[in-house]
């Protein structure tokens, strides 16, 4: 139950975006602020209970966190920057986290949490890939609700069941 914990913060963000008039700059204030303290929450639990972090929802979250600092210390060039990007903007976030992880963590950018660290590294590796596609076809097709949002992050969440699965159990990949 305190996994769905670290899935609070973009649920709150995607109610305001849901409810406010997207087009107007000043509306982004309150969601980013909010899904940011409540990232801010997230995160503060899983490393205070020390629990292993869904790699994508954690850069979701840093995304959430950087866009209410950057509201609250009104860095506006950052807002801008998340403006430009639309939704690729917290794919990049989650391309980072999984360089990061892939690279630092003995888990992997898959979150493993047992597996031959061989097969974490390679599965990481894949998802990375992923991650990286889903920010270029996010990017490129900007404005695009299908092709721009939820096509690149269903498949990241389906590419990010499939390598952990895989990193775990030892089965190859198809």
């Amino acid at each position: 139950m305190i996994k769905l914990v670290e899935a609070v913060p973009l649920t709150v963000f995607l109610i305001f975006l849901r409810v406010m008039d997207t087009s107007v700059p000043g509306n982004w204030r309150l969601p980013f602020i909010l899904s940011g303290l409540a990232a801010v929450a997230a995160v503060g639990v899983f490393l205070y209970k020390k629990m292993i972090f869904n790699r994508v929802l954690l850069g979701i979250n840093l995304y959430l966190i950087s866009g209410g600092l950057a509201f609250v210390t009104r860095q506006w060039w950052l807002n801008r920057i998340y403006n430009d990007l639309g939704a690729s903007g917290m794919l990049l976030w989650i391309s980072a986290v999984g360089g990061i992880s892939l690279l630092f963590s003995r888990r992997g950018f898959v979150g493993a949490a047992e597996g031959r660290p061989k097969r974490i590294r390679k599965y990481s590796l894949y998802l990375l890939a992923v991650s990286c596609c889903a920010f270029g076809l996010s990017y490129g097709f900007r404005g695009n609700k299908i092709l721009a949002e939820i096509i690149p992050f269903v498949g990241l969440f389906i590419a990010l069941g499939v390598c952990r699965s895989k990193a775990e159990t030892g089965r190859s990949a198809p």
